[in-house]
């Protein structure tokens, strides 16, 4: 039987026919296979690169153990980090670089008080998500920010709680705070003056500039005044150093601080000089015995086998699993305003590694909970339960 042979016209026709389908379809095949694109910028540069990139790995981590998962919604997840050196205008110019080339639907644990603070403005004209930062600034959800979701209780919270176990549980009232002067490290002290003063104990107040390595001034300014106890509000780095000009003087306070204190760098820092010292929790420890964390500790050794588990790695990777939960709620392709009203719409999710997340329309801070933990034998051992600030 001989094959059928259109006429010339016919077959071009035809053969136009099934361009025009191919031509139609392949945008389609194509953009469902698209990568979902997430942003992050920190200090992977400079002396904060222990936060910077301990929060990038956490993020990377999640990243590729939900790729190897198959994605979120049949799309895998595309992760581009940006280093801004701690520079909030740094900051603002990797957002913009990350959401105008690189089309990032939303910026996750971006790292940073002062940074966040600065790029509000634009993720708001962007409509582009900022979700679980690392920062605990009162403005970045006090009045609600339609862009901007926290996770981590915010310093005053966690100044508020830990004043209220220094002079009800410690029964100290000679107290110092050594702070780091920008935005975070004022919202701290404003937060602890509030407390102090509803008792009318006064506060000695030892800024220091970011970046400093020379702590002897505050830390002797701290002993003239006869401190009971030091509240640092800085970077484990910087704790350990103060730590240390402490002891070359002969004097042992007792050190207490927010959760970056609790951190295990600083024992790695500080040794022995951290015994004793009390912080607040945001997050689980790493040597807790909670499952979700020895899952965490077992990925990062699984895809970044080169790097340690740090807190801020945790964050990273909380961070992530806070962003995917929501974006498995969007239908169709992901946008600003989509990411929100699905964040918008979490309630009580229990990742085991903090307290719950709870996020509304009229409440985009997520977590009140906090707890204690006390530096003991090189570790950090958690103290109290999770307590929810007032």
């Amino acid at each position: 039987m001989k094959p059928t042979r259109l006429p010339i016209p016919a077959l071009r026709a035809a053969i136009g026919a099934v361009a025009t389908a191919i031509a139609l379809a392949a945008p389609v095949t194509a953009h469902a296979a698209d990568p979902v694109r997430i942003g992050y910028t920190g200090p992977l540069s400079g002396s904060l690169s222990l936060l910077g990139q301990g929060v990038r790995d956490g993020i990377d981590v999640y990243v590729q153990y939900i790729n190897e998962q198959g994605g979120v919604n049949g799309r895998k997840l595309e992760f581009i980090s940006e280093d801004d050196g701690y520079e909030p205008m740094r900051t603002v110019a990797a957002a913009k670089k990350l959401s105008e080339q690189d089309k990032i639907v939303a910026l996750v644990a971006p790292a940073g008080t002062p940074n966040v603070t600065a790029m509000i403005g634009y993720s708001q004209e962007r409509k582009m998500p900022i979700v679980a930062p690392y920062a605990f600034s009162h403005a970045l959800t006090t009045p609600v920010k339609r862009y901007v979701f926290t996770t981590l209780p915010e310093v005053r919270v966690q100044a508020d709680v830990l004043g209220n176990y220094i002079v009800n549980q410690l029964k100290q009232t000679k107290i110092a705070a050594i702070y780091q002067n920008d935005d975070f490290g004022q919202d701290a002290v404003a937060g602890l003056e509030e407390r102090f003063g509803r008792d009318k104990v006064p506060l000695t107040k030892l800024p220091f500039d970011r970046g400093s390595t020379n702590f002897s001034g505050v830390v002797a300014q701290a002993r003239q005044a006869g401190v009971e106890n030091v509240v640092f509000l800085g970077i484990p780095r910087d704790a350990a150093l103060v730590m240390k000009e402490a002891s070359k003087m002969g004097w042992k306070p007792q050190f207490s601080g927010h959760n970056a204190l609790g951190d295990p760098q600083t024992f790695q820092l500080a040794g022995p000089l951290a015994e004793g010292a009390i912080a607040i929790a945001v997050m689980e420890p790493l040597d807790s015995k909670k499952p979700q964390v020895a899952e965490f500790i077992a990925r990062q050794a699984k895809y970044l086998p080169k790097t340690s588990p740090t807190t801020y790695s945790m964050h990273g990777y909380n961070a992530a699993r806070i962003f995917v939960e929501a974006l498995k709620r969007v239908d169709g392709e992901p946008s600003g305003d989509k990411i929100v009203g699905a964040l918008e719409g979490l309630k009580g999710l229990d990742t085991g590694l903090m307290g719950p997340i709870t996020f509304s329309p009229d409440q985009h801070a997520g977590s009140q909970s906090v707890s204690f933990m006390r530096a003991k034998e090189g570790k950090w051992g958690i103290v109290t339960e999770w307590v929810k600030a007032n």
